[in-house]
Formats: C-alpha cells, structure tokens, sequence
C-alpha cells in the first residue's frame, strides 16, 4: 500500500480492496480468506509458510549452481575463443571503440 491509496474491509463479504485517495478508484481487490470450519487458521498460516520457506530455498539453492554452471560454460567459451585467436596467429589489437571518435 502507498501513500495514495487506502484499505478497505468489506463489513458484508469480508473482501479487501485497495482504493486510490484522489480519484476514488479500486487498485486492487482481495478475496475472502478461506477459512476451514474447526481448523486454526494461525496452524494453516505456519505450514503455508513453512511451505514458502522450503520453496524459496530450493529456488536460491538452485540458482546458485545455475550461476556456477554459467560460469563454466562462459568460462570454457573464453578459453576456446583464445586458443581460437592463438592458433590463427592474429596478434593485432582490436579497435578500441573510444579511440573512434
């Protein structure tokens, strides 16, 4: 919620919405929690989180070892692009773009 806007609980179908202070109009709109009869909700909260928490984990963990994966294979890449330029016995420079102008 930013400062232009504000929360409202609906007392009828227990909605929220989000309302923008200066035109009046809905930003957003939340549904009703569903809530299980003779269930506890703060119990659902937890393992909803605890499930959130295992998921982004896992998420991190895997795009850590993307990262070192793409590091290798960029890595393997340069060394080939050397070996590449090394056995073509081209020594020049490469025009350097700033010296264009």
């Amino acid at each position: 919620m930013s400062e232009g806007t504000f929360l409202i609980d609906c007392p009828c179908c227990k909605a929220r919405i989000e309302v923008d202070r200066k035109n009046g109009k809905v930003l957003r709109h939340w549904d009703k929690p569903v809530v299980k009869e003779g269930g506890d909700p703060m119990k659902e909260a937890f393992k909803k989180m605890q499930a959130d928490k295992s998921r982004l984990d896992d998420y991190f963990t895997n795009a850590g070892k993307s990262m070192e994966d793409k590091k290798k294979e960029l890595e393997e890449k340069f060394k080939q692009e050397k070996k590449r330029i090394e056995d073509s016995g081209d020594t020049s420079k490469p025009i350097n773009p700033m010296d264009l102008d």
